[in-house]
Parts: structure tokens; sequence; C-alpha cells
């Protein structure tokens, strides 16, 4: 999944006058009135690409440290808009508003450091930014959590905790975590084997249009690859006997696959 700086800075606004940002367990104040004003016309100006006037009526506010007005400082330095192209000072204000609580900054910040891209990486730092931006739910800190987690980067390895950041970001509708979490029940690799969680989650990451998803969908056969309710049906004219209860699956073992692709 490519989700970079390209971050769109106009929603990025939209969301924090709508009150948008809580991380590392404490939200981060929301803007007042007079913030909301001018970062409603910061949006009006960056849409019509006035980008030296979004650059002007932000800078008051990110002297104040406001967290919405540094991210989009540290956006526009990222991308070049309204003055160069320069992300030694996109890393300073995304430094700032990470440290105000908006785990978007957090995310950004951690994939500077994880592509290495002031110099060198630094798999550590992007670990706890992520870990801090994924406590706030932000889905895509939560799957490039999980893939550090599960192959041991940046810190120890911990399998369970991977798996919970993958189950969480699968929940918010990323399509690699529903990718990622399906191929692991459907091997067995971490969790208890479950094809038909498995295929599921298959079936939602290939619904988004994801070709993998697709492909490993049809490597599971015609009976495996059966949609939900022709199974359900199939099931109601020929209905079998409650199975024993299964034995509580063992600890999860180290994974022998390579957990996923982090964003590039």
């Amino acid at each position: 999944m490519h989700m970079p700086y390209r971050f769109l800075l106009i929603i990025a606004l939209l969301l924090c006058v709508s009150g948008y940002a809580t991380a590392a367990g404490a939200p981060a104040a929301p803007p007042d009135d007079e913030a909301r004003q001018i970062l409603q016309q910061v949006s009006e100006a960056y849409d019509a690409g006035d980008f030296d006037k979004a650059r002007e009526l932000l800078q008051p506010l990110a002297e104040k440290n406001n967290p919405y007005a540094t991210f989009a400082l540290g956006l526009m330095a990222a991308q070049g808009q309204g003055g160069p192209h320069d992300l030694r000072a996109a890393e300073s204000w995304w430094q700032k508003s990470a440290e105000a609580g908006n785990p978007q900054a957090q995310f950004n910040l951690g994939l500077m450091y994880f592509r290495g891209d002031l110099g060198e990486e630094d798999m550590p730092r992007a670990r706890a930014l992520w870990a801090s931006a994924a406590e706030a739910g932000h889905p895509d800190a939560l799957y490039g959590l999980g893939i550090l987690l599960l192959n041991g980067v940046g810190g120890p390895q911990d399998v369970v905790t991977g798996l919970r950041a993958f189950e969480a970001a699968a929940t918010a509708g990323h399509p690699l975590a529903e990718y990622e979490l399906g191929q692991a029940y459907i091997e067995g690799q971490g969790v208890k084997k479950d094809l038909k969680k498995g295929r599921d989650l298959l079936q939602r990451a290939a619904d988004k249009g994801m070709p993998e998803a697709k492909a490993a969908l049809e490597a599971l056969g015609p009976e495996e690859a059966r949609p939900a309710k022709a199974q359900q049906k199939r099931s109601a004219q020929k209905p079998k006997p409650k199975p024993a209860e299964p034995p509580p699956p063992a600890e999860p073992q180290r994974p022998a696959i390579n957990w996923g692709v982090l964003p590039q």
C-alpha cells in the first residue's frame, strides 16, 4: 500500500476542523473557533493551489504549536508546496505535531524513518511512532506495526501483538491487513487454522481490488472458494452432527513466512 506523504492536505484539514485527533492515550486539544476559521481558510487556499497563502495562514498557528498546522506545514515541506522540498523541515514540523498527539503525523514521521528518507533507516523510532499512532486506531500504522512486530524489526519479535495489530487494521478495512491475516488463517501461521475465516478475509481484500487476494482465493479450489451463503445452504440441506469442541490452540509459533510488505 502506498500511503506516504501524499495524504491529501485538504482532507487532513477538514478532519482537524471536525475535531480529528487522539493518540498515545491522550487526545490532542481541538482547535478553538478562531483556529477552525483559519484552518478552513487554509483548506480553501490549498484547494485553489495558493500554497503561499496557505503557508502564510498556517505559520502563526504553527508557532503556537497547533498540531494541525504543524502537520500541514510538514506535509507542504515534504511535497515542496509553497517553498522548497525540505524533508528536514518536514521532520521538524511533524515531530511537533506528533508530540501533540496527531496520529497522522506519527505515521508519516515513522514512515520517514522506516524508509530512510533522511539518510539512514531508524526502525526502532519507526516502530515506536507507529505504536503511538496505532493506539489511536490509525489503520496504516496498525498494519505497519504488525509487520514490524511479526518480523522482529526495530525490536523483539511479538507474534501475538503483531497479529492483534493486523486484526485491528483488518477490522478498519485495511486491505493488506485483510490479505495477510487471511493467509495466516489459511496456513495456520501464528493462529489456529481457520479456512472459513481466512477465506472471508481474503474475499474482503479481493473486493477492494487486491489481485493477490483474488489469486489466493482461486488457489483455494472450488470447495473452499464456495461463497459463504452457498455453504450455509448446503449445510441446511444436509445437517451434520455438532463436532466436539476442539482443544485450545497452542501458543503461537514463530512464523515461517514473510509477513507482508511495508509501504514504499
